[in-house]
């Protein structure tokens, strides 16, 4: 009779701890895929190709508004399309299509003619940075960034 309890003691701590997995593992927010992060650069500039300041920021993280604001004192749906960030952002297409490269909770978008990136906010990506150039052995110079 003991070793029946035991055995039904252990199989029941390992069902608990199993459907313990289960559930923590289904409070983890899952990441967005890698494509949809190519999806939010592409409708950035699709925002910004058609002037649309509060799509366009409504695609940024909060931190990048906020710099961008504090940097052209003026709100994020005009400096967006404003100045030299406006400039340079116009001047790129983007394009619709491109490549992204993800790591964690990060991701670098290439596209046509611009590289961005990308972070993690909620179930989504938003934009940390955009109209990039890459510079031999140093850090992208963006036009348009978060602090």
């Amino acid at each position: 009779m003991t070793e029946a309890r035991d055995r039904r003691g252990r199989l029941t701590r390992g069902v608990v701890l199993a459907v313990a997995g289960v559930a923590l593992t289904g409070c983890v927010p899952a990441r967005p895929a890698s494509g949809s992060a190519v999806d939010v650069a592409a409708a950035f500039y699709a925002a910004v190709s058609r002037q649309d300041g509060a799509a366009a920021c409504g695609l940024l993280a909060p931190v990048t508004v906020e710099t961008l604001e504090d940097d052209a004192d003026e709100p994020c749906t005009e400096a967006v399309l404003d100045g030299e960030v406006g400039e340079t952002l116009t001047a790129r297409s983007g394009g619709t299509s491109g490549s992204a490269t993800v790591a964690g909770r990060q991701a670098q978008v290439v596209l046509a003619d611009d590289v961005l990136f990308l972070t993690v906010s909620g179930t989504t990506w938003r934009i940390v940075a955009a109209g990039c150039d890459p510079r031999l052995d140093r850090p992208y110079d963006c036009v348009l960034e978060g602090a």
